[in-house]
């Protein structure tokens, strides 16, 4: 679970938060190209993992669009309200059967709150709550499962001012068991946005690039 938690976290997350300040952005940014790839220490290219993702804002400041290359092929997205704001529901297709991957819980204020994903047998396999300061950026996020032994794992990570993951603690039963905290470098565009930031952490080395255009 370590590994996968830190792969999602340096990329990044499709939480809805809406305007340029709940992302930690300057300026009047129109769009973002974001360019990530993870690779282990051997500085092999054949161990890289990279991934894209892009962002486009409206003239006021609002999220339009948001995209990357973790969406599969065959997936569906439901929508329905609900009484703390609305409910996605997210499917897979796969050889004509549709498979409920999670269950995404948003509030009135188009944030989400809560995800529960489910494995292939139907069964809740994580539940992760999100956690937001007064500007809607998100600040934590934390992750509940149990591993194979029926210990519970609890995995909280921790977000910086630009809205960067830079922590992690790792729980086994309620135990502190591993704690994670990382050298971010980055660098800055005239805005003070950024567009270039380098970490390594026990496992590998990530390498993430923006091009960022403004109105």
């Amino acid at each position: 679970m370590k590994n996968i938690v830190l792969v999602i976290m340096f990329f990044g997350l499709n939480l809805n938060a809406q305007s340029l300040e709940s992302f930690g952005l300057k300026g009047n940014v129109k769009s973002i190209q974001e360019e990530y790839k993870r690779c282990s220490k051997s500085d092999i290219d054949a161990d890289c993992f990279p991934l894209s993702s892009e962002m486009k804002f409206s003239k006021d400041g609002y999220l339009l669009k948001n995209k990357n290359s973790l969406e599969f092929d065959g997936i569906s997205r439901e929508k329905k309200e609900s009484p703390t704001g609305w409910l996605e529901t997210v499917y897979r297709e796969e050889d004509s059967i549709t498979i409920k991957l999670a269950e995404n819980y948003y509030d009135k204020k188009d944030l989400m709150y809560k995800t529960i994903s489910y494995d292939e047998s139907g069964e809740v396999f994580i539940t992760t709550q999100y956690f937001y300061n007064d500007v809607r950026m998100l600040i934590r996020m934390e992750r509940n499962t149990l591993n194979y032994d029926g210990v519970k794992e609890r995995a909280v990570s921790f977000f910086n001012e630009y809205g960067t993951f830079c922590g992690l603690e790792f729980y086994l039963d309620n135990k502190l068991d591993e704690k994670y905290e990382f050298d971010i470098q980055y660098e800055f565009d005239e805005t003070g946005n950024w567009v270039y930031y380098y970490v390594v952490d026990k496992f590998n080395k990530s390498v993430f690039t923006r091009t960022i255009t403004y109105y």
